[in-house]
Formats: structure tokens, sequence, C-alpha cells
């Protein structure tokens, strides 16, 4: 007997989903809340359904799930008891009942049966192209806006509304069978903080990982990689980076990396170019990503890189060489070198924004050599900003967005280039209350 309530409840949910979830003209007693993100979704419900995009979920005892996919739905089928279901079918059949009564549309033609549509220059017309009355006022919808439907006509109205239903159906199933179901089973990744570590070519790396307690190991989250500057460690980025204020309440969980040091270097840092440490970094970047991804609940579609200092050149430089495994970057107080520019070759159009203080002394506005002997030529922050534009295919010229940033908004694959210049800054860590809102809009194409 559950399991046949069970079946019902899907199916009902599916019907009124691309019903009276998906129709913005339905007056359906029921207002369907819309989210920009699973991660948005709140963590507090219960028989209740949610839109995403264009996909629809449904909340059962805190734990949300997309109501076209089964499969999924089928580990919260124990927790639900008879009379819980029983309920969901009741709520559900009532908004699939409001859904179909309110989205039909009657039109009746005003005129009578012998004088076709009335033209609005006082001439009349039999249909819309002037043909015999059986036809009046329903070959044109936009002529007839505001008439009524006839029964007799409900019938053909009704099974156009059908096909296009149906049309509308097929469509919705082909983008959502598009989509990766990400399973969380099996991940053990718990709140907290954790010193990890990889292999990489024979040596020992160190990084970070931070699960904030927003994290439940129930649905995919973002990830976020935050590198720290030259002489720093991730525990200092952990501790100075401004992205966790940002980020923890979402349940994304962020990684700091530790670098490395190279002889005569200036303590731990990263390998972009002629400086400055003799560990691939990029392979340390994916070993660390692949691992994490094994026991803690990742949407691999929103990976993201921030970085401060060397770390936001870091930051520069997966974009050039990760951008099959970064949705978008952040780098701040640092760009792109001569030597590494010169490489740079993105597998596709990435979206970054960067920050840069007018007035900072380490890592000069204006680029050239870092003024340390450690081989570092900076392309600058306004170059650095015409190179990506460049590499991603932007065209115009650039604009002010609303938080006061230059802009290359028309670029390839819907990808963005921004810079953010603070005047009367310095070497300073990046805007999160900024960067954070920019990064997680993309996420990888498929």
């Amino acid at each position: 007997m559950k399991q046949i309530l069970w079946t019902s409840v899907l199916s009902l949910m599916v019907a009124a989903c691309l019903t009276a979830c998906g129709d913005s003209s339905s007056s359906s007693s029921y207002d369907i809340p819309s989210y920009k993100s699973e991660a948005a979704l709140p963590d507090s419900c219960n028989m209740e359904i949610a839109k995403v995009d264009t996909a629809y979920y449904a909340c059962f005892e805190n734990k949300w799930v997309a109501v076209t996919d089964s499969a999924t739905v089928e580990q919260f089928k124990e927790g639900l008891d008879e009379k819980e279901i029983k309920k969901m079918l009741e709520e559900l059949e009532d908004l699939q009942a409001n859904s179909s009564s309110s989205t039909k549309k009657k039109k009746k033609s005003t005129s009578s049966s012998s004088s076709g549509t009335k033209k609005t220059d006082g001439s009349s017309a039999s249909g819309s192209n002037g043909g015999s009355d059986d036809d009046e006022g329903i070959d044109d919808e936009d002529a007839c806006e505001d008439c009524v439907i006839d029964d007799d006509d409900e019938e053909e109205e009704s099974s156009s509304s059908s096909e296009e239903t149906s049309s509308s159906s097929e469509e919705e199933s082909s983008s959502s069978s598009e989509e990766v179901v990400i399973d969380c089973s099996g991940k053990t990744a718990k709140a907290g903080k954790q010193n990890m570590s990889v292999t990489v070519d024979g040596k020992k790396l160190s990084f970070i990982m931070y699960v904030p307690n927003a994290y439940k190991g129930d649905k995919a989250v973002p990830l976020v990689v935050d590198y720290h500057q030259i002489g720093g460690s991730g525990q200092g980025q952990f501790n100075d980076t401004k992205y966790r204020l940002q980020t923890d309440a979402e349940g994304v969980i962020t990684l700091y990396p530790d670098g490395t040091n190279k002889p005569g270097g200036m303590g731990p840092g990263w390998n972009v170019g002629p400086c400055c440490s003799n560990d691939d970094d990029v392979k340390f970047t994916r070993e660390m990503i692949n691992m994490v991804e094994e026991i803690a609940c990742i949407d691999p579609k929103r990976v993201y890189a921030a970085g401060y200092s060397m770390g936001g050149g870091m930051a520069n430089h997966v974009a050039c060489f990760m951008a099959d495994v970064f949705a978008a970057v952040a780098p701040a107080a640092m760009d792109l070198n001569k030597t590494n520019s010169a490489q740079c070759n993105p597998d596709r159009p990435i979206s970054i924004i960067m920050f840069r203080g007018k007035k900072d002394g380490v890592c000069k506005y204006i680029g050239g050599d870092s003024g340390f002997n450690d081989g570092l030529n900076f392309l600058g922050a306004e170059d650095n900003f015409r190179f990506w534009a460049e590499k991603n295919g932007c065209t115009g010229n650039p604009t002010t967005n609303s938080d006061g940033c230059s802009e290359y908004s028309n670029c390839k694959d819907g990808t963005k280039v921004v810079l953010c210049t603070n005047e009367d800054g310095g070497h300073d860590q990046g805007d999160a209350s900024i960067g954070w809102p920019f990064l997680k809009q993309f996420k990888l194409p498929d």
C-alpha cells in the first residue's frame, strides 16, 4: 500500500510541477518559492515544493530531492509513514486541480455568428484571414485575447494545450537528464578543520580542508581553493581570508594549500613560472581536489579559486592551466607575469574577477619588474584585465558595473572579466562580498 501511495505522490509531483510550478501565469493558491541554487534551499522544511532555476524539488523531513529523480527519492521512502504520504498526496492533488482550472483560457467571439470579428476601423472580417464564419474568432489568438471560446472549441484547445504541455515536459525531461546527479552516500567529511596531505611526484604536500557547520553532506556544495601569499601558509590564509564570512553559511567547503620553498627564495610560495617554487602546483591542486571530492559531497561544476598576493598570482595561473576544473577565479593583489602569460592557453573561456589597489607597493598596479630579484615581471592590473578579455573573446569596451568595477560582459560562453580597483588600496586581500557573488554565478559547462 505504501509503495502504491508513494508512486502516486511522485507522478503527481511531476505533473503538478510541470503545470502549476512551471507556469508563471497560473493563479494557483500555492506560492512556489524560487531559489538561485540548491545551496540556497532552506534547511528546515517538510512536505514542500520549491523551484531552483528550471528544476523542481520536494522536501521530506528537512531533505530536498528532485521530484523527477525517482532513483534519488528511493532513499527517502522509509522515512515517511503512510499518513504523511497520504497528506502529501492530498496537497498535490489540490495543487494540480487548482492549476488545471486556472490555466484554461476561455475565448469566444463577442460579435454575432453572422458578422465575424470586428476590426478597430469598424469594418467586419470573417476570421483572421477573411475566411468563412466557421473560422471566426479562433484563427488569430492575438486578435481575440479578451474573447471566450465556446465549449465546443474547448476540446480543440485542450488537445492543443495537452500537446504543448507534452512538448514542454519532453524538453524539461531532456534538460534534466543532462544534469549530473551527484551521489552523496558514503561521503565521510564532517564539520571542522582538518589537516590533510597528498603525495605529488613522490613529495608530501599539505593543505587544510575546512568544512563549515552548514554542510550537512546530503547535497553537493561548491568548493573554493584559497591560496596564500609568498612566505605564508594555508593556516595564515585560513585566518586572513575574507571569503569564509561569505561562504560558511552556504555550506561551502574551502581548501587552504601550503606552498613550498625554493632554494634562495622568500619562503613558501607557488610555481607561477620563474618563481617561487620548484613543485608542480597545478598537479598538486588537481590531486588535492580529487582527494576532497572522494570524502566530501562536492559539485564538480562549482569549483572556484581565490588567492592573495602570490596566491592571487596562483589564482591567475590556474585560470590558464586548469580551466577544465575551475568554473571561475578571483585573484587579489597580483597579476600574471611575462612568463606564464606567454604560456597561457586555457581550455575554454573562464570568468575572472581581479582585485587590485592603486597604491600597491608590493605588486605595482602598473606592472613591471617585482624588484625582488625573483625573475617576476608583471603585466600590471590593466594589461592583465585586457589580457583576460582577449583570452575570453570579449568584445566592446568595458563598462562600470553595480559594484563600481570595470567589466567586460560581452564575452564568449557567457563569461565575464572584471577588474575592481581600489584607488586608495594597497596590497590587500580581495573583497569577498563582491568576489563570492561573482564566482558562484558560474558553473563549468557540460
